[in-house]
Formats: C-alpha cells, sequence, structure tokens
C-alpha cells in the first residue's frame, strides 16, 4: 500500500500539470492521512516523489539541428514521430512506409506544432503534446540508416486480409487499434460499446485465461501462467507501441517474479503501482493517456467498490458492483460520446463477452491456427445484433465535467465508498442521494428552457451558425469539408453537447459546399425537421424571431450574388449574417434600405476582400464583425484590406479561426 501511495503522488506530480485537480487534493489528504499513520519518514518519500513528478512535467529538449538523426517511435497511415536525441518530432509522410524501428536521417527544419482545430473535432495538437511531441519537421530528404526487417504494418495488413470486410474492420480496431468509417463502428460508437474494453485491456486478460484453461488440460502445475504469459510476446511485438499491452504484459512478468521468486511478497495494488511508476520514468506523457488513466484507475476504485459491498450477500453485491462501475465510468462516458446512454450498462454485460469471444478467437488466428471462417461467423451474428439494438438505443446528451464538476463528483463518491465500507448509514445515504440528484440536474437542459443563444460554428473555412430560442432550434448553414464528414465529427457532438436532441430549421443562405455540403449528413444522422433554401419564404417567423432577406437580386450569373442576407434580433442584438454576398449587393442594400440595425456583422465571404466595403460597413456601424474562415487556408481569408476597413470604422474583429466558436447568449426572462 505505501507502494500505491507513492506511485500516486508521482502520478498526481506529473498531472496536475493538465490540471488533474482532483487527484491533487485528494493526494494531500491522503498525505494527512500518512503523516498520522506512516510517520514523517513515508511522507517525505511520497513528497519527494511527488516534486519529482512535477519536475519531470516541466522537462523539455529543444535541439535546434539541420539535421535529425533518429529511430521512427510512432507510424501510422500519414505520419511518424521520429524521435531524436531526446525530442519526439511530428513528421507528415503521405503514404507512409516507415516503421518502427527504422533508423533514419532527416534533413530539414522543425516548426512549433501548429494544426487546424475545428470545433468538436479529435484535437490532433493537443493529443501529440500529451504524447510528449511538441514541435513537427519538415524534411527536405530523408535517408534510411536501418530498417526494421518486421514490417508490422504490413503483417498486420496480411491477416486482416484473411476476414471478410465486416469483420476485418472492427478485429482491426480490436487487435491492432485501427480505425475505419465503418457502420458497424458507427452502431458501436452509439451504443458507447468502444473505449472500455480497448483502454483497460480486457479481452487480452480474457485470451490468458483461455491460453491457461486449455494449457491446463496438458501441464498440471502452476508454471501454465508463465507460459500463458509468453504467448503475449508475439502478439505485443505486432502491436508495439500500444501502450494497453504492454502495461498487461509487465504487471504479468511482475506476478511471475512475485511469484517465483519474492514469494508473494508483494500484493496486487504494489505491483500495479511498481509498473505505473516504471512507465512515469520511462515517460511521463503516458500518464495522459486514456489507456493509463483507465487502466490504473479502475483496479483502484475496484477495491474501493470491493471494501463499499463487502457486508452484502451475493446477487445484491453483484447488481451494487455493477451500478457502482457505471457511475465510477460516467465522466469518461461524457467525456467521450457528449452524453450517457442509459442502456449502456446492460448492453456492455451482453455484449463485451460475445466481442470477448471474437478477439480469443481472432487471437488464436493470429497464432497460426485458421478458424477465420469461425471469427467470422460469430462477428456476423454479432453485427446483426448491433444493428437491431441500434434502433433501441438513444442518449441523454450533456457537454463533459469540467474540472470542478470531476473534483465534486470523484470526492462525493469517494465519501460513499468510505462510510459504505465502515456502514456509516447517515452519511452514505447522503452521499449518494446527493450524487444522483446532483448529476439528475446536470443532464436535464433546465438552461435550454430559459435562455436563447447565437453560436458561429467553428467550422474551419466555411460557415456555421446555430441559433436558439428556448428549445426551438434553428442552423443558418452548416459548413462543408472535403476531407472530413463534418456534420458527424463536427456539429453533431456541438449539438449534443448544448444538450440538443433535434433542429427544428435549417436554412442555407446558397449552395456553395462550405455552406451546405454537411447538409446531407446533417439529416442523416441528426433529426432535421425542415431545410428552406428559397428568397420566397421570407420574411419568416420562427420562435417569434422574424428573419428578413435584404437581398433582393434572386437571378444572376454568378451565385454568390444570389446568397441571402438574413437580419435579426435576439439575445437583445441585432444580427446581419452576409452568407457570401459581394460588395455589388451590399450596394445594392444600401440603396435599397433607409436603414438596418446591426450590432454584430457576420462579415460576408470569410473576410475576402469582395465583400464588407467601406460604404457598406460606415452604413451599418456594426459594433463587431465575425469572421469565419480556416486557419491559414489557401484563399489568404480574412483579406488585409477587409480588416483594415474593420479596423478604420472601430468594428471590434472576432475569428472562429482565432477564437473558435463564438456564442452571444442571454436568458429569456431578462
Amino acid at each position: 500500500m505505501i507502494l500505491f501511495f507513492i506511485f500516486l503522488y508521482l502520478y498526481l506530480g506529473v498531472s496536475l500539470r493538465f490540471s488533474y485537480i482532483v487527484f491533487g487534493i485528494i493526494g494531500f489528504l491522503i498525505l494527512i492521512i500518512l503523516i498520522r499513520n506512516y510517520g514523517k519518514r513515508i511522507s517525505v518519500i511520497c513528497l519527494i516523489a511527488f516534486g519529482l513528478g512535477v519536475g519531470l512535467s516541466f522537462v523539455k529538449f529543444d535541439f535546434k539541428q539541420e539535421y535529425y538523426a533518429g529511430i521512427v517511435i510512432d507510424s501510422h497511415q500519414n505520419y511518424f514521430i521520429l524521435l531524436s536525441k531526446g525530442e519526439k518530432l511530428y513528421t507528415y509522410s503521405k503514404n507512409n512506409e516507415f516503421e518502427i524501428g527504422d533508423y533514419l536521417k532527416i534533413k530539414g527544419k522543425k516548426k512549433s506544432l501548429d494544426f487546424t482545430r475545428i470545433e468538436s473535432q479529435f484535437d490532433f495538437e493537443d493529443y501529440l503534446k500529451k504524447k510528449g511531441v511538441n514541435y513537427q519537421l519538415y524534411p527536405d530528404g530523408v535517408e534510411v540508416k536501418f530498417s526494421n526487417p518486421i514490417r508490422i504494418k504490413e503483417k498486420q495488413q496480411k491477416f486482416l486480409s484473411h476476414f471478410n470486410d465486416e469483420s476485418k474492420t472492427i478485429i482491426g480496431s480490436m487487435l491492432f487499434s485501427l480505425n475505419d468509417d465503418s457502420e458497424d463502428l458507427t452502431n458501436i460508437n452509439r451504443l458507447h460499446l468502444t473505449k472500455f474494453a480497448n483502454a483497460t485491456g480486457l479481452y487480452i486478460y480474457a485470451f490468458l485465461h483461455f491460453i491457461e484453461f486449455i494449457l491446463s488440460y496438458f501441464i498440471k502445475n502452476k508454471r501454465i501462467k508463465y507460459l500463458s504469459l509468453a504467448f503475449l510476446f508475439p502478439y505485443l511485438i505486432f502491436t508495439f507501441p500500444r501502450f494497453t499491452i504492454i502495461r498487461i504484459c509487465l504487471i504479468e512478468l511482475l506476478k511471475c517474479i512475485n511469484d517465483l521468486f519474492l514469494k508473494n511478497k508483494f500484493k496486487h495494488i504494489d505491483l500495479l503501482s511498481i509498473s505505473a511508476m516504471f512507465f512515469i520514468l520511462v515517460d511521463y506523457h503516458l500518464s495522459y493517456q486514456i489507456s493509463f488513466v483507465l487502466g490504473y484507475m479502475t483496479p483502484l476504485f475496484g477495491i474501493f467498490i470491493k471494501d463499499a459491498i463487502i457486508h452484502h450477500k451475493r446477487i445484491r453485491k453483484r447488481i451494487m458492483e455493477l451500478c457502482l462501475f457505471y457511475l465510477y465510468f460516467i465522466p469518461f462516458e461524457l467525456k467521450f460520446y457528449n452524453g450517457l446512454n442509459p442502456l449502456s450498462l446492460p448492453l456492455q454485460l451482453l455484449l463485451s463477452p460475445l466481442f470477448v469471444v471474437v478477439a480469443i478467437f481472432a487471437l488464436v488466428t493470429f497464432y497460426g491456427i485458421p478458424i477465420y471462417g469461425v471469427v467470422d461467423f460469430c462477428y456476423k451474428g454479432i453485427s446483426n445484433l448491433l444493428g437491431w439494438l441500434s434502433y433501441a438505443s438513444f442518449q441523454i446528451n450533456a457537454p463533459p465535467f469540467n474540472e470542478y464538476w470531476i473534483l465534486i463528483y470523484v470526492l462525493i463518491l469517494l465519501v460513499y465508498f468510505y462510510y459504505k465500507s465502515i456502514d456509516f448509514i447517515p452519511i452514505y445515504k447522503a452521499a449518494i442521494g446527493a450524487l444522483l440528484v446532483g448529476l439528475t440536474l446536470y443532464l436535464v437542459p433546465f438552461k435550454n428552457f430559459v435562455s436563447e443563444e447565437v453560436s458561429f460554428i467553428n467550422v474551419g473555412q466555411g460557415d456555421a451558425c446555430l441559433i436558439r430560442k428556448g428549445t426551438k432550434t434553428m442552423m443558418i448553414d452548416v459548413g462543408g469539408s472535403i476531407s472530413f464528414d463534418l456534420a458527424k465529427e463536427s456539429l453533431i457532438p456541438y449539438l449534443r453537447k448544448k444538450r440538443i436532441y433535434n433542429i427544428d430549421l435549417v436554412v442555407t443562405t446558397h449552395d456553395d459546399f462550405d455552406h451546405s455540403g454537411s447538409l446531407d449528413s446533417l439529416k442523416k444522422n441528426f433529426y432535421v425537421k425542415n431545410v428552406i433554401t428559397e428568397h420566397a419564404k421570407f420574411p419568416l417567423s420562427f420562435a417569434g424571431i422574424i428573419f428578413n432577406n435584404y437581398n433582393n437580386i434572386i437571378t444572376s450569373s454568378e451565385d454568390n450574388d444570389g446568397s441571402l442576407v438574413l437580419g435579426f434580433s435576439l439575445c437583445k442584438k441585432d444580427f446581419l449574417i452576409m452568407g457570401d454576398a459581394p460588395i455589388k449587393v451590399e450596394k445594392d442594400i444600401i440603396k435599397t434600405y433607409q436603414h438596418i440595425d446591426c450590432d454584430i456583422l457576420k462579415a460576408g465571404h470569410h473576410g475576402s476582400n469582395t465583400s464588407t466595403c467601406d460604404e457598406f460597413v460606415k452604413y451599418l456601424s456594426p459594433k463587431e464583425a465575425i469572421i469565419s474562415c480556416g486557419k491559414n487556408n489557401k484563399y489568404g481569408h480574412p483579406h488585409k484590406s477587409v480588416i483594415e476597413t474593420l479596423n478604420r470604422n472601430n468594428v471590434k474583429i472576432r475569428s472562429t479561426y482565432i477564437e473558435g466558436t463564438i456564442t452571444y447568449s442571454n436568458y429569456i426572462f431578462m
């Protein structure tokens, strides 16, 4: 147990740099307990470990050189990570053929990471930084000094080629963490079943027990545990550097050493702590990976849960254990899926054993026993079941907990565990009651009933605006991207974080792909009640808001000439959304309308110099101008002349590529 406390402080020291405030406060509480129960000596050791963790978290390497020689430590489809003199460098490589273990000499320059960030999309820059990668290498030439003879990606693809297209995707995801946009993976995500089993390595432990069971027919002593572990090492080689496999191999190896040479001197929690400290000292960035957090925190909470329910009978104990584990997983589920699926717990109980069986059979084929047809048959049954269940699933939308909610949530949960273990009824009942009431209040969208907002969503090089008054929702433009599904990866997760379940109306200003390209996917994957594109529908009344179209040019040889120009009032502000309307339309508006109220101008055509002329800005006299465009876009938006025009007229400039999504909100009764 002392080893666990030392590991905890080391972990806290590293993690606090990234606002793991929950574990920080718990750690200091544990320090007080240690001083009272173990004396100052152990407490000093823990503090030293804590300080070491803090020091490690601020270690940085900054080697500036023209030539970078190093080993490839991670390799994906279009990039690899090079370890050069202690520094990890991200290197883009289209159709990347380099493998882990290749030794390269690269001539090039490095720059700080600078990636485009889209609303709710996977933050690749943050992902790299949490892996310890702070720079991108721009190569002028690559020389291979040593080529790893084991071509892992090639072997993986050759292995997967034996399966049919349906089972290939899920087996690649389970065994090798390969991602693919398939219908089955979409259904699994919808049911919230993807993250936990993979991160905790459930199927790997099941495979070890399966091997032990088979070997028990031939070997009648405890050495079967060591032999079963030996089966994992070839799999470790072909999945390296997947942390979940490495972690399980090290823990199982420590168990063998503890059993063979130390006569079980260390408890399981001590072995977990030793392995965790080893990983942190080797590379403290591992502590930010979800496989590390779930892999080590889940067994810890398992101990707390077992202590809390130890006095109950078997059936009730099992039910309580499952429910408490679900409460423990709730912050992770909110983080991964922007909401809770009430059926995810029973579905995991139902489907996890089936997935484990498929994974075990797949691993058996990995070791040379050709039962590919059995795997395909088993998975076909699961695929059909997933299709049926996906229609019955539903999600309670909610944003992830912020650090303060996590702090309150975890502390209340720990209070419950402690007082339940000593059977102090008044406290543990109050704790679990407060937790359930607080969770209910968090999930129910009370704020949506009494508030209104206008959000200019960061969709990169495009336009998308969400308008909500109470529970009525509308979108003006929905963006579009040719490189990914903007609706699935950005818009829908954002709507879920906003606790929105349907869109009552979508209006597209015109047919350009960067304004309407995501509409088909949005309608397919989210409930959209109505769509309007015609000029004739305006003026339009929606949820008590009047939308006026100020563009009278309906037919023109130029598509942008017909772009809707929509004005409306909400949140005690007057908005004017210009779409891609050019200067020609702006001047026509000046001639046609004596005055238009405008506090917030959504600048036309993403800040292009074809829109937002000086005469129009003077005419409107807006307080703020919103420019929606992509970072470092090829069009040069926003144009320098537009910025100068807005500055000259004392208009505050706000850009989605700098600020992200820009929101104006107000309570309806104010």
